[in-house]
């Protein structure tokens, strides 16, 4: 039998429950209602409320508030949500992040029993902990010690937490808690009283158009015209890695001298690498290639047509444009590892993914529009194409003085040039 109470401002339905020793135990969830809804309006609400709940018992969703804790919500939100809504990198990130600190220390608390301070101090204490490193095998204990051993982490308080990493622990406390509310396990969301941290973001680091110049000289020289489609892919068009390693040959637009982007390569260590939907709904996008990016894929082409004729059966290919020396997938990670090593060796100080920013800022700085840019680099609103590039925005603002100056000196001119001034 469920309860219904009018509790000052707020209702509270109960159902009683016995546990595994035999004991009663309430199960009961507070909440708020329409202040302009009269009371007889404002009950039939709760005993609706009460219903839902009665069904969560039964199916085991709402649990007693001793039971309830967050490791159980937790696991409720992964089934429920985010294996539902979530790519599967976004669902590894999300366990990553429980299963390294969220779990270990609040996994056991009553999520009734969560408050604003206590997960304040949690931010503060990780914070202090340091980055996660993988462990450093001990000489003493390193006799007997299992594979999965040497890969467990620890903190370091020597390198510190990066800011945007504390802020995703706290988007997904964030993100955990106000779906228990809109589930009806917690009539409040404790993070609402929680302030998120703030961090300032990296300046972006890229090629300007000399270094360009000179990278793409230097490329020419480079045997592998996977590795050079590659990294032009990135630099001249603008993709992302993943967009690079998902693309095959039946991608290219060879009338319209561009290519179609509507998958990318994704990879977790649970489903290893797999195609899937690109990043977001805009990241599906047409890219129009300069001639020279046209060539090299030609000849790229051709090439792994003369490798299949000559491998024959040993010939692994399957149309993917960047892959092994036998047409076989490569690591995803491969070609920014491989960019990272000769960048270094020729004195260029970027790494793979910061080509993508070299290329919005050279268009930026070729006075391409905000517009057009997000759309090359698949952002869903200029806005964010702006945000990240505002250096490329204010290294114009010289050139914009410029040209006020000029204005100022035709006026000059003009004054000292007019006949009525005598």
């Amino acid at each position: 039998m469920g309860t219904v109470e009018k509790r000052g401002n707020s209702w509270r339905v109960g159902v009683q429950v016995y546990d595994e020793n035999g004991k009663r135990r309430w199960i009961r969830r507070t909440f708020k209602l329409n202040a302009a809804l009269s009371e007889s309006q404002q009950r039939r609400q709760a005993e609706k409320a009460l219903r839902q709940l009665e069904v969560d018992v039964e199916n085991g969703v709402a649990r007693a508030e001793s039971h309830m804790t967050l490791r159980d919500l937790s696991e409720l939100w992964v089934r429920r949500h985010v294996a539902v809504n979530c790519a599967p990198v976004t669902q590894a990130d999300y366990q990553h992040l429980l299963d390294c600190r969220i779990l270990p220390k609040l996994g056991d608390t009553p999520v009734e029993k969560l408050t604003p301070g206590m997960l304040t101090d949690f931010l503060a204490q990780i914070k202090a902990e340091g980055r996660m490193v993988q462990r450093k095998p001990d000489e003493a204990l390193s006799r007997g010690r299992t594979p999965s051993d040497e890969k467990k982490l620890t903190t370091d308080p020597t390198k510190p937490l990066s800011g945007r990493t504390l802020v995703a622990y706290y988007d997904l406390l964030d993100n955990l808690l106000r779906h228990a509310v809109q589930w009806e396990i917690l009539w409040r969301n404790p993070m609402d009283n929680v302030e998120r941290p703030r961090f300032r973001s990296k300046p972006v680091k890229y090629l300007d158009d000399e270094q360009a110049v000179e990278l793409l000289r230097q490329l020419q020289t480079v045997e592998s015209l996977s590795y050079r489609c590659a990294v032009l892919l990135a630099l001249l068009c603008g993709l992302r890695l993943g967009e690079v390693d998902g693309l095959y040959f039946s991608d290219v637009n060879w009338k319209r001298c561009g290519i179609d982007i509507s998958k990318a390569l994704k990879y977790t260590s649970q489903t290893g690498a797999i195609l899937d939907d690109t990043k977001t709904p805009t990241s599906t996008r047409f890219i129009t290639l300069p001639p020279g990016m046209m060539t090299l894929l030609d000849e790229t082409r051709q090439q792994h047509q003369d490798r299949a004729q000559l491998l024959g059966d040993r010939w692994r290919g399957d149309g993917r444009i960047v892959c092994n020396w036998d047409g076989s997938p490569m690591h995803h990670d491969t070609p920014s590892k491989w960019f990272r090593k000769y960048a270094r060796s020729h004195g260029f100080d970027v790494t793979f993914h910061q080509l993508r920013h070299t290329h919005a800022t050279l268009l930026f700085a070729s006075n391409i529009d905000a517009v057009a840019v997000a759309s090359r680099l698949g952002h869903t609103k200029a806005d964010t194409t702006l945000r990240i590039y505002a250096h490329a925005i204010k290294s114009r603002d010289l050139a914009s003085a410029n040209a006020m100056q000029d204005l100022l000196d035709r006026a000059a001119t003009t004054e000292e040039t007019d006949p009525s001034a005598d």
